[in-house]
């Protein structure tokens, strides 16, 4: 669809440390922030065969083993068959990556990650096989997408347990990043903690970032956290970059897909100018 005739910008001089305007996923409680409540929440959930058990010994009754399945196969917000008009492209993009093509680090994969759901139409990819790694610091999610994906000669798994606060990988190592809901989760406990993992992707990516959030630019709730938690974690005070930033928004509001492009600052005798450039688009 066409872009909405929509566009801001944010400059370094004029964005404010406040951060107080922007509200919390849930006010009351910080759980989906601490990685005791995932774990727990995972183990029960990737553990289908003894909830089945559990049903056939009358531990479990029907009910509650059908809310544990459909949680193991619950997307967030999108499912990745409705991402792919999004995806599709930034996936083509990185087989010319110079730092590791086609390879994509998923910050807070949780049981369902996005690029394992995908019907992607045939990319080609000139020789590497396509690399998903999938971050989330629940062990229990980890233990159970091992034993559910394997790598083929065309994509290869990768499960790291690892906070996304602290990402164990090298400064623009991976051509695209994604997260859907994660900075949403971390938000519970804070802005500073949503900041800190969104300054990890961006350190980690070399040209890419999809972020997925109930935040909603053309709300002003949306709009505090454009400028609280987007602007703040894509600073790049003396980084020599800018982000060029598309807001995908649905005609009934509802959650927004965020596409970032990191991009080389040139030099100039001016030192100044935007981090962010945004543009905000119907999809």
């Amino acid at each position: 669809m066409p872009p909405v005739a929509k566009k801001a910008k944010i400059d370094d001089k004029d964005r404010t440390k406040n951060t107080k305007n922007t509200k919390n996923t849930n006010d009351k409680d910080d759980s989906y922030s601490k990685e005791s409540y995932w774990s727990k929440r995972y183990a029960v959930t990737g553990n289908i065969t003894d909830c089945i058990t559990d049903c056939i010994t009358g531990s479990t009754d029907n009910e509650e083993m059908s809310v544990m399945i459909s949680e193991r196969d619950h997307d967030w917000y999108f499912s990745g068959e409705e991402l792919q008009p999004l995806l599709s492209p930034l996936l083509s993009s990185i087989s010319s990556s110079p730092l590791h093509p086609n390879t994509v680090l998923e910050i807070g994969c949780g049981m369902k990650p996005i690029l394992t759901t995908l019907s992607l139409p045939p990319v080609k990819f000139p020789s590497n096989p396509f690399n998903l790694l999938s971050l989330d610091y629940a062990q229990p999610c980890i233990d159970y997408l091992k034993k559910s994906f394997k790598s083929t000669s065309d994509k290869t798994y990768t499960f790291i347990k690892a906070d996304a606060k602290n990402v164990p990988l090298e400064s623009s190592s991976v051509p695209l990043v994604i997260e859907k809901g994660t900075l949403d989760a971390v938000i519970t406990s804070g802005v500073d903690d949503a900041v800190q993992v969104l300054k990890e992707m961006a350190r980690v990516t070399s040209r890419y970032l999809m972020i997925v959030t109930h935040f909603n630019v053309e709300t002003e709730e949306g709009s505090d956290w454009v400028e609280d938690v987007l602007g703040e974690g894509l600073s790049t005070e003396g980084g020599g970059v800018f982000w060029k930033v598309n807001c995908n928004v649905g005609e009934q509001g509802g959650a927004m897909v965020v596409v970032c492009q990191k991009c080389v600052r040139r030099k100039t005798r001016n030192e100044g100018g935007e981090t962010l450039q945004i543009e905000v688009t119907e999809y």
